[in-house]
């Protein structure tokens, strides 16, 4: 059984809201802070918790959960007390050398207005002290059926692949979107292309499914293409048909 029965929350972005949200369900949610005050009283409002205009005083809680960007983790962890457990949600943020301290990474993207089914999430763990990582296991299997370990260093390849297969691919999509709007072309076109690409990439391997003009090296449709493209996106352009003729070759 977790020894963590109630969690104090930071922050009130998008994983604060999944997270908070599902994890009410499972434990108490004594409080949540935000330095934005305003998406802290809507998320209290709508988990029906009181929000701190402050950050102390620290509520009573087993655990303090971190959801807020990279940037503000450490020098947070750096000014809480030290007798109350802490997590943070970030991929990236090597965890310091403290035995109160570990990561509780939910491996997805997160949207307020969307919903998040978590039991299909993975969510990656670490920490510096075993009791701690069956603390931290035991309220991931709550909301989660895929609890993993995974140290710094393979947290950060993950998140590294994950920034590639989701924040680039949605950046394809919106250069996508862009030159069809620019043309009057209707961007709905592309969606059932869409749905196959992933469809295919799920159900089989991304080099055995790739087609398209830079696999076949069609330097004629290539070229083509090229004279039709902006300066920005002719660079990715370029970068990309480059990467999939250099693997193909």
């Amino acid at each position: 059984m977790s020894g963590i029965t109630s969690i104090f929350v930071i922050g009130a972005g998008n994983v604060a809201q999944h997270l908070a949200s599902s994890l009410a369900h499972h434990v108490k949610i004594t409080g949540i802070y935000s330095k934005n005050g305003e998406n802290a009283k809507l998320l209290s409002k709508q988990l029906g918790i009181k929000h701190q205009s402050s950050l102390f005083p620290i509520p009573e809680c087993d655990l303090i959960l971190i959801c807020t960007n990279d940037d503000a983790i450490l020098p947070l962890i750096n000014e809480l007390p030290k007798d109350i457990k802490i997590a943070y949600t970030s991929g990236s943020i090597e965890l310091p050398n403290l035995d109160n301290v570990g990561v509780f990474y939910p491996l997805q993207t997160f949207s307020k207005d969307r919903a998040i089914d978590l039991s299909k999430v993975p969510f990656l763990i670490e920490t510096n002290k075993d009791s701690l990582k069956s603390d931290l296991k035991n309220l991931a299997n709550k909301i989660s059926h895929k609890v993993l370990d995974a140290n710094s260093e393979e947290r950060k390849k993950i998140h590294l692949a994950a920034v590639f297969i989701n924040n680039f691919t949605n950046h394809l999509a919106f250069i996508s979107k862009d030159i069809l709007q620019k043309n009057q072309l209707d961007w709905e076109l592309l969606l059932p292309l869409l749905n196959e690409t992933v469809s295919k990439i799920t159900d089989g391997d991304p080099l055995n499914v790739q087609t398209g003009p830079a696999r076949r090296n069609d330097t004629s449709i290539i070229a083509a293409h090229q004279k039709l493209l902006e300066e920005d996106q002719l660079n990715i352009y370029n970068s990309i048909t480059k990467s999939i003729i250099k693997t193909y070759n």
